[in-house]
């Protein structure tokens, strides 16, 4: 799998991505976790916390972005604000977390924020 080419069109949708998908092109993704920083819960490796570790202002628009949460939904809505936004290269985990670990692959806990 490729990811999108970083052109200056716009994104019209996020693309979800497979566990399996997301592996693939796992090192060429800057990985954003969604959850409330309010709550203790599981994350995958790589992921930083947006607005906790990481600025939405401090990211290119044509920077690859996977956005994961628990269950998928979060990242989703949050995925689709990066579009409108004009991030060009905006990817969901399909499933979250949940999926991702159920897929075999390394969760992490993450700590609460407070």
């Amino acid at each position: 799998m490729q990811l999108r080419s970083k052109t200056t069109s716009r994104q019209s949708e996020p693309q979800l991505l497979s566990p399996e998908e997301a592996i693939a092109l796992f090192n060429q993704l800057l990985i954003l976790d969604v959850q409330n920083p309010k709550y203790a819960t599981n994350t995958i490796p790589k992921a930083h916390r947006l607005n906790v570790d990481i600025l939405l202002e401090h990211i290119a628009k044509d920077q690859p972005i996977l956005l994961i949460c628990l269950y998928g939904q979060r990242s989703l809505a949050a995925a689709k604000q990066l579009v409108q936004r004009g991030y060009r290269s905006v990817y969901v985990l399909k499933g979250g977390v949940l999926a991702w670990g159920q897929a075999g692959h390394t969760i992490q806990r993450l700590r609460v924020s407070g």
